[in-house]
């Protein structure tokens, strides 16, 4: 088992989606990540995992080169094949189910690893026991609907352990899902 967590950290609604049916998050646009310490947490990130709907909206978003973790090795969970991959990105596909493709990735993973989403790839880490710590930064938006955070039932128990308030209305929500305590900072 590695000495580090493995973190699914995302920003949602104020009524739980990842984002509108349609998959755009312009809902986020009005708050920039300089309001959230990104550069802070992306600094203790060992790797990126996430499912092939993610991988191909952050390729068309310009693959993390602005947000910052355009560096990280990355994950992506799918059986498709033919996925394009950014110039200079470190990208490995992998078919294996959730939970293995997420505790095995961890395992080779310096530092924290990171379930950057969907929804499917969340529920199912935590549904099988392989996420460690769900970091929710909470956006003062409701959607009305969307694409929901969760797609099945989470088994508890789940321990809130920090929260943040932030001077634009968001709130950070930092969540222990297994036996260890979450990677985070004071």
């Amino acid at each position: 088992m590695p000495d580090h967590d493995v973190v699914a950290a995302l920003a949602i609604s104020l009524d739980g989606y990842l984002a509108e049916s349609d998959g755009s998050v312009g809902f986020l646009e009005k708050y920039p990540m300089t309001d959230f310490d990104f550069d802070g947490f992306v600094a203790g990130i060992g790797g990126l995992i996430m499912g092939s709907t993610t991988y191909e909206q952050a390729v068309a978003w310009g693959w993390g080169w602005d947000w910052g973790w355009g560096h990280l090795p990355t994950m992506v969970l799918t059986t498709r094949t033919g996925l394009p991959i950014p110039d200079g990105a470190d990208v490995t596909f992998s078919s294996l189910p959730t939970p293995k493709a997420i505790r095995s990735y961890s395992a080779a993973t310096p530092n924290r690893l990171w379930v950057f989403g969907g929804g499917n790839v969340i529920t199912a880490g935590l549904q099988g026991g392989a996420i460690d710590t769900l970091d929710l930064t909470v956006m003062p938006e409701a959607l009305g609907n969307g694409i929901p955070l969760f797609t099945g039932p989470v088994p508890g128990p789940i321990e809130l352990v920090q929260t943040t308030p932030y001077d634009n209305g968001a709130v950070r929500l930092v969540y222990r899902v297994g036996g260890r305590p979450p990677d985070t900072p004071s």
